[in-house]
């Protein structure tokens, strides 16, 4: 047995009774943010801190064979720092925000040996070798990017002359796409 329910003018010229029809440049839904301001505020340029660059080496993450925290490298670049849930939500809505990692030299004598990669942007990956390299010739540093979202560990570890000898992290942001 079907049940039908009718309302009372509903396909009538002109909206039934109690109900107005939208103004046209409103948009029930648009505009609502999934996130929370305070985590926005903290992923804004202006909360980020010791950012390198090819002038100056910022704060150096060492690469190493062993993992870190993905929490502790992303607040190191952080005034405002992250915490675990807040981090669990980015990692949850990837596809709604942008990280960057630069790499580069260790030594503050070579600081202009540094590169943004350009050929990742926050997806899990294994042994994903960060390019461009921050210098193009025989004494590349091949820095070597391991992350992973669902265990909060990432690595990058460097072949400039040895393993892990002059390598570094030295840039690492998350942005919001809107």
């Amino acid at each position: 047995m079907a049940i039908i329910i009718t309302t009372p003018g509903f396909g009538a010229r002109g909206s039934p009774p109690g109900i107005s029809p939208a103004h046209p440049d409103v948009s029930f839904g648009a505009g609502i943010q999934p996130f929370s301001p305070l985590l926005l505020a903290k992923l804004r340029p202006e909360n980020n801190t010791g950012l390198g660059s090819n002038t100056v080496t910022g704060t150096v993450i060492p690469t190493q064979a062993g993992s870190r925290k993905i929490l502790w490298v992303v607040n190191t670049y952080l005034t405002d720092k992250l915490t675990e849930d807040e981090l669990k939500t980015i990692m949850d809505n990837r596809d709604k925000f942008e990280f960057t990692i630069g790499v580069g030299d260790r030594r503050t004598s070579l600081a202009l040996r540094f590169k943004i990669a350009t050929d990742w942007h926050g997806e899990d990956v294994t042994g994903r070798i960060l390019t461009p390299d921050p210098t193009i010739n025989d004494q590349n540093y091949h820095h070597t990017l391991t992350f992973s979202g669902k265990s909060g560990q990432m690595s990058v570890t460097d072949k400039h002359y040895g393993t892990n000898q002059y390598g570094s992290v030295r840039y690492f942001t998350v942005r919001y796409k809107p």
